[in-house]
């Protein structure tokens, strides 16, 4: 490329391979772990205005839903939030923190079965999602884990269960993020609890797309070609597939 085809300056620095992020990975390098915590700590409460929880308490970066609810204008869309599969809290601490500054009057509501064992499922390289997370938990409570995490958060319902067999208490859904049980069945009922309820405008995101979890690719599949008429868009995110309901 030559240099009058260089893209903008502006775009070198932001992107994610480009300059600012290449500065960030450079000082992080050479900085001693404290310091280091203080920078990440800082910079996250500079972008979302919040302090974050702990970096091992979130897998997902929910920083990108984040960003996502703040581009889609989520927080005017009619209804409340549902996570399905809340692992450590990390998470779902953001997005309570993140709903609460920018639409007090919706709920994030939790569901998960605590229960680390509960998702045999097995990935292609031969390890369970069980004993990923039996890993994570280093032999911690999950459930107080998960409470510790989120203890600060005033908009945050809990519903501890399977989410095969729970009721939601919300009638209508602006956001869900849907990274529970990982077998055929429980991706088409945890889509089934909570399509119905997503309102125009609202978004869907399943993790765990197109990688080491084939049964979820496959059943999202399935239901994207069964419901095609109701979906306004689908994009993907990383690992994640995204369903803009129409």
């Amino acid at each position: 490329m030559s240099a009058t085809e260089a893209p903008p300056l502006r775009a070198r620095l932001l992107a994610p391979s480009g300059l600012r992020a290449e500065v960030r990975r450079r000082v992080g390098a050479v900085l001693p772990a404290a310091a280091h915590e203080r920078l990440r700590i800082a910079l996250f409460r500079a972008r979302w205005g919040f302090h974050p929880p702990p970096a091992w308490s979130d897998w997902s970066s929910y920083e990108r839903f984040m960003a996502l609810a703040e581009r889609h204008g989520l927080h005017t869309v009619p209804g409340d939030v549902v996570e399905i599969g809340v692992l450590l809290g990390g998470g779902t601490y953001k997005l309570c923190q993140w709903f609460a500054r920018h639409a007090p009057d919706k709920r994030v509501v939790a569901v998960d079965i605590f229960d680390p064992s509960f998702d045999p499922t097995r990935c292609t390289d031969g390890r369970t999602m069980a004993g990923l997370y039996r890993e994570a938990l280093a032999g911690r409570d999950q459930r107080a884990v998960f409470d510790e995490v989120t203890a600060s958060c005033t908009n945050l319902t809990v519903i501890a269960g399977d989410s095969a067999a729970v009721e939601l208490p919300c009638e209508r859904i602006a956001f869900a993020y849907v990274d529970g049980n990982h077998s055929a069945p429980y991706v088409r009922s945890d889509f089934e609890l909570i399509w119905e309820r997503v309102s125009p405008g609202g978004v869907v995101a399943f993790d765990d797309y197109g990688g080491n979890l084939p049964e979820v690719t496959r059943t999202l599949h399935g239901l994207i070609g069964e419901r095609a008429g109701e979906i306004a868009r689908v994009w993907v995110g990383g690992p994640t597939l995204l369903l803009e309901r129409a």
